[in-house]
C-alpha cells in the first residue's frame, strides 16, 4: 500500500515523535510504500508567526489546497494523521476528501476535545469540557495560562464539533487504551469508528534482553508537572538506590537538587538506542504521571525490555499496568502511597525478576512490532475496499 503520513514534529521530541517514526519503519519493513507530509513548530518563532498560526487553528482554504496539492503529489492509498497541530489543522481531512483519500487519525492526546491536551487544570485532572462548553477553558487559561491560547483553542474545538468534523470527515481514528476511547465517545466521538491499537515500541526493542544483574530505578519522559516527576524526586528517599532519569523540561531545577544530594542522576535526553541500554540495566521503570496519559512509549519500552512498571493508577496506566503481575500501581497525588509502593518493590528483587519476566511475555503477545503492523494494516485495508474489516 502507499501511505501518506501527516505530523507536526515537536520542539522537544517526544514520545508521539518517537511513535510515527516506529510506525513508519515498521510498515517500511512490510513492504509498504510510506511517505511523510511533515510541519516542524520550530517554525513558529515570532509573534506574527503564533498570531497567524492560532487564526488558523480551525483550518483555512488556502491551507487546505496547500495540503491537498502535497496529497496529490504523494497519491497515497490511506492518510494516516498523527499530530496536525498547530500547522496542519484539520483542513487535512478536507484536503484528502477532496481527493478521495481515506483518512486514520491516531488520538496520541486529548488535544481535539481539551485546550490543555491533558484532561488537566491546576495540577488535578478536569473533564469540565468534555461533552461540554470548551470556552470554560479561556476562563481558567488552560493553555500555557494564556487567556488568547485558550481561547484559540477553545474556538478550534468548537468548530469541528459544531461542523461534525469527528463524525464526517475522519473514516478510523485510532486510540492507544480503552480508558482513552472511553473518553473521546464521552465528548462525542462516534465510538463504532474508534479502534484501540496500542503503540509498539519498535526494532531497537525485539530481541529478548540478555540475562543481568540489575539495579535502581529509571524514569523516561519530559520533566514537566503532568508527568508527576518533581513529585516523585521530592520523595525520593536517601536509602533508595539514586534515580536514573532520562529526559529535559521546566522541572529541572528539582532534578538538579535531587542530583546534587545524591538521590538522583541526570542522564539528559538520549538518543533510543541509549534508553534501550538503560532500560536493560534497571531494576524497575516509575510513570508517575499525574495527567491521563493515552500509552507512553517508555510503558511498551519497558515491557519489551523485561522491565517492570510502577506507575499511577489513573487513567490508561490502571488499565495497562497490571498488579503484581507486570508492575504496582500507586496513587500519584498521594505521598504515602508512592513510597509504600516503592519501598515494597525495593524489598523484594525477586518479585521484581517475576513482574519484568511477566512483563516481557505481555509485550511477546500484545505489543510486538509484527502485531500492531498487522492491526494497523487491518485498519487500512478495511478502508480501501479489498474486503478486510477493523
Amino acid at each position: 500500500m502507499k501511505i501518506l503520513f501527516a505530523h507536526c514534529r515537536y520542539q522537544q521530541t517526544g514520545g508521539e515523535d518517537r511513535a510515527v517514526e516506529a510506525e513508519m519503519a515498521a510498515l517500511r519493513e512490510a513492504g509498504h510504500d510510506v511517505s511523510l507530509l511533515e510541519r516542524d513548530n520550530e517554525a513558529i518563532s515570532t509573534i506574527w508567526d503564533k498570531a497567524k498560526t492560532a487564526w488558523s487553528l480551525p483550518g483555512t482554504d488556502a491551507l487546505r489546497a496547500e495540503l491537498r496539492a502535497e496529497i496529490a503529489e504523494h497519491a497515497p492509498d490511506i492518510l494516516h494523521a498523527h499530530n496536525i497541530f498547530p500547522l496542519i489543522t484539520a483542513s487535512l481531512y478536507d484536503a484528502a476528501r477532496d481527493l478521495g483519500v481515506p483518512v486514520v487519525q491516531t488520538l496520541h492526546n486529548y488535544r481535539n476535545i481539551c485546550a490543555s491536551a491533558l484532561l488537566m487544570r491546576d495540577g488535578r485532572i478536569c473533564e469540565d469540557c468534555v461533552g461540554a462548553n470548551p470556552y470554560q477553558a479561556v476562563l481558567h487559561r488552560c493553555y500555557r495560562n494564556s487567556t488568547l491560547g485558550s481561547f484559540a483553542l477553545a474556538r478550534m474545538i468548537a468548530h469541528h464539533r459544531d461542523k461534525g468534523t469527528w463524525s464526517q470527515s475522519v473514516d478510523r481514528f485510532i486510540a492507544l487504551s480503552e480508558f482513552s476511547k472511553s473518553r473521546f465517545v464521552a465528548a462525542g466521538f462516534p465510538a463504532d469508528r474508534i479502534i484501540v491499537k496500542p503503540n509498539s515500541p519498535g526494532a531497537l526493542f525485539t530481541a529478548k534482553p540478555e540475562p543481568q544483574e540489575r539495579s535502581g530505578a529509571l524514569y523516561v519522559g519530559r520533566l514537566s508537572q503532568e508527568k508527576g516527576i518533581a513529585a516523585l524526586l521530592r520523595l525520593w528517599k536517601r536509602d533508595w538506590p539514586p534515580l536514573s532519569v532520562v529526559g529535559e523540561g521546566p522541572d529541572a531545577p528539582v532534578l538538579d537538587e535531587a542530583v546534587r544530594d545524591g538521590r538522583a542522576v541526570a542522564l539528559g535526553p538520549l538518543e533510543p538506542e541509549a534508553i534501550a541500554g538503560e532500560m536493560r540495566r534497571a531494576a524497575l521503570c516509575i510513570i508517575p504521571s499525574r495527567c491521563y496519559e493515552n500509552f507512553p512509549m517508555v510503558l511498551g519500552e519497558a515491557f519489551a525490555s523485561g522491565l517492570p512498571v510502577l506507575a499511577s493508577n489513573i487513567g490508561a496506566l490502571g488499565e495497562l499496568v497490571q498488579e503484581d503481575r507486570t508492575g504496582a500501581q500507586f496513587d500519584p497525588f498521594n505521598p504515602d502511597s508512592i513510597t509504600g509502593t516503592i519501598d515494597a518493590a525495593f524489598a523484594d528483587p525477586d518479585r521484581l525478576a517475576r513482574w519484568g519476566a511477566t512483563a516481557r511475555d505481555h509485550y511477546e503477545k500484545h505489543l510486538t512490532t509484527a502485531e500492531t503492523t498487522t492491526q494497523q494494516t487491518l485498519i487500512y485495508r478495511s478502508l480501501t475496499g479489498d474486503g478486510a474489516t477493523a
